[in-house]
């Protein structure tokens, strides 16, 4: 479950939409472009008219072609586009901030603003598998409650230093 990203994934509107509609579809075969989702999973994408107007939407589904979205994302104002109009995965604000915020740690602040730690818990509660062919890393000492199972598996490596 989370934030979905692809590289250069884009396409371009089968069909003109309002500033309310909230299905995007894209011309034939050209969503297979952008990253599969389950529940709960999303990316965000860039609509582009002729006259370089943008709008972020969130997508939260993803069906072949036809992409569920929320209008109006990252400071975004929802408007109509055309047919042909573009749309694309591009890092947006929403982006790294979504990534900041679900990085598993929490940015530690000083007297300001600054995040210069990235903090971990030193006890691990729940049954946790990591994503395989993947790598985590945790600050110690890191202790595991009794009952609890962390898996690495194959291809995937966990380092606490």
């Amino acid at each position: 479950m989370g934030i979905k990203i692809a590289n250069n994934a884009f396409g371009t509107l089968n069909a003109g939409i309002t500033d309310s509609d909230t299905t995007i579809v894209l011309n034939a075969g050209e969503g297979a472009r952008f990253p599969s989702l389950s529940a709960g999973d999303y990316f965000f994408a860039t609509l582009i008219d002729t006259t370089n107007n943008l709008e972020v939407v969130k997508v939260t589904a993803r069906a072949t072609d036809t992409m569920t979205v929320v209008r109006g994302q990252d400071s975004t104002t929802a408007r109509a586009y055309s047919t042909n109009d573009r749309f694309e995965l591009r890092p947006v604000a929403a982006l790294f901030q979504d990534l900041i915020d679900n990085a598993g740690g929490a940015g530690a602040t000083g007297g300001g603003t600054d995040e210069a730690f990235f903090e971990n818990d030193q006890t691990i509660t729940t049954n946790y598998t990591l994503t395989a062919n993947k790598n985590a890393m945790s600050t110690g000492p890191v202790t595991i409650n009794s009952g609890v199972t962390v898996t690495v598996p194959t291809g995937a490596r966990w380092v606490v230093i």
